[in-house]
């Protein structure tokens, strides 16, 4: 079908309106309420106690997370396109649930099931809290970041096929010696953009890790949180749009990392 260029033009126009609507007013806002009183008062609110303590948090469950949902997404990939496992379609819908669930029913849900009276509630004995502390935080991000390596992985393992693994196999190559030098080479840019989007989805996460987090600064709060509670708690918008600030940058980061991997992903197919 031949679009006319007045009509290419109007979606043009209509798109970046779209954009600019959406996107470009809410960031142009945020920044200049972060950078209204100059730098040097942008720079004092993202480095309080509060806002440092909750940078080390964030970065911590981001250092947890991501080799966990790596090392599982990969596992669980294998085992979906290599493995003969029952209840494929089970498994698969067991790792989209994420996608389905919104947040906040799975903090209540860990509540449930680590809370005190919980199915595993017990642990609260033995002096270990998961929930209201790092532990309940960390669970939460890793359930909702949990499809991304899993589906980035997936259909390229599908796509290298198993002719090369299979040939090594028949020279007496053992599984780890395959997986090491044939699959992981060849899954490599998967796994990577897998992790990128598992550390942005990390960095925004507000609703699953605010019903298990107790909200106290410098322990238990996170730089989205640290925003929320800036906001609304203690009514210092320009330190929350300061927050807001810090995190989008880190957010940029892995944007942009995630760009230019993918034209390296894509100009290594060619």
């Amino acid at each position: 079908m031949k679009i006319s260029r007045s009509a290419r033009l109007t979606l043009r126009t209509v798109a970046l309106a779209y954009l600019f609507v959406l996107v470009v007013v809410p960031i142009g806002v945020i920044l200049f309420r972060a950078f209204q009183h100059g730098l040097g008062t942008f720079w004092g609110w993202i480095t309080t106690p509060a806002a440092v303590s909750a940078t080390q948090l964030t970065l911590i469950i981001l250092v947890i997370v991501i080799p966990v949902n790596t090392i599982f997404g990969v596992a669980v990939a294998l085992a979906l396109v290599r493995g003969n496992v029952p209840g494929k379609r089970a498994l698969q819908a067991v790792i989209d649930l994420p996608f389905a669930v919104s947040p906040i029913i799975v903090g209540v849900a860990l509540i449930f099931l680590w809370g005190y009276g919980g199915w595993f509630g017990f642990v609260e004995d033995w002096g270990f809290q998961v929930i209201f502390g790092l532990p309940g935080m960390v669970l939460a991000t890793i359930f909702v970041t949990l499809p991304f390596v899993v589906r980035e992985v997936e259909p390229v393992l599908r796509e290298i096929g198993i002719d090369q693994e299979q040939a090594a196999e028949t020279l007496g190559a053992g599984w780890w010696r395959i997986f090491t030098r044939i699959t992981l080479p060849s899954i490599r840019w998967g796994v990577v953009y897998g992790v990128l989007l598992t550390i942005a989805r990390s960095l925004g996460e507000f609703g699953a890790v605010t019903m298990v987090s107790s909200g106290f600064p410098g322990s238990s709060l996170t730089l989205t949180l640290l925003v929320q509670s800036r906001y609304t708690d203690d009514y210092n918008e320009y330190g929350a749009y300061a927050a807001a600030t810090l995190l989008m940058i880190l957010a940029v980061i892995a944007l942009v990392l995630m760009t230019v991997l993918s034209r390296k992903r894509a100009g290594a197919h060619q």
